[in-house]
């Protein structure tokens, strides 16, 4: 064989070698595992976790998340998320923040629909333990609270590019805890021990490309 035939068998495996490792390349850039998200919105809480004759407003604002996940499969995953929200007193007698954190599951259930593989939409399930900070305000510090939550919540998420989706998200976090006896009742102004409901829109920004590309 000639050394002009053996150059040309060189240059052509080279060619070959370099096109199969872009294109792993490329593979690997494609793939939805991790994300950016942030979304704000309003709760709903459970009047329960006041004292008694105290109540929050049916729906206050805002409630703010921020939280960031990686998917291990196209199905599985995890995040990690903070969450703000702002609770105020049916008559305005208080104000409280409530904070958490959240480790979470996240199951993408979007094939149950049957989707074609171009669809735009995405469905998720989430859930996971975390822990609860409140701080009522106005001079009302003597009632801080901290306790174990669990949070557990779906999202459906409309991909606007290769990388970038607007989301809606409805969750529910229930706190671990046990009813509070103050006497008399106005010692638990701006106490909240309960569990709430969150209802926020969002941006999500992946890091690594997508899944769904079209």
């Amino acid at each position: 064989m000639s050394s002009k035939i053996k150059k040309q068998k060189y240059i052509s495996t080279v060619v070959i070698l370099l096109f199969f490792f872009s294109f792993q390349g490329m593979s690997q850039i494609d793939e939805d595992v991790l994300r950016l998200k942030f979304a704000v919105g309003g709760n709903h809480v459970s009047n329960s976790g006041f004292a008694e004759g105290y109540g929050a407003k049916e729906f206050n604002l805002p409630s703010v998340t921020l939280g960031a996940q990686y998917m291990f499969t196209e199905k599985l995953g995890a995040k990690l998320d903070l969450g703000f929200s702002r609770i105020k007193g049916e008559n305005d007698e208080f104000k409280i923040n409530y904070t958490r954190i959240n480790g979470q599951a996240v199951y993408d259930y979007t094939p149950l629909f049957n989707f074609d593989k171009k669809s735009n939409f995405q469905f998720q399930a989430h859930g996971g333990p975390g822990f609860t900070l409140v701080r009522p305000l106005e001079g009302l510090r003597e009632v801080d609270q901290s306790y174990f939550n669990f949070i557990l919540g779906v999202e459906t998420l409309y991909a606007l590019s290769r990388t970038t989706g607007v989301f809606f998200d409805v969750s529910y976090i229930h706190g671990f805890t046990k009813p509070d006896t103050y006497t008399p009742a106005i010692n638990g102004l701006g106490a909240f021990n309960g569990s709430m409901f969150t209802f926020t829109i969002g941006v999500s920004l992946s890091l690594s490309g997508c899944y769904y590309c079209n």
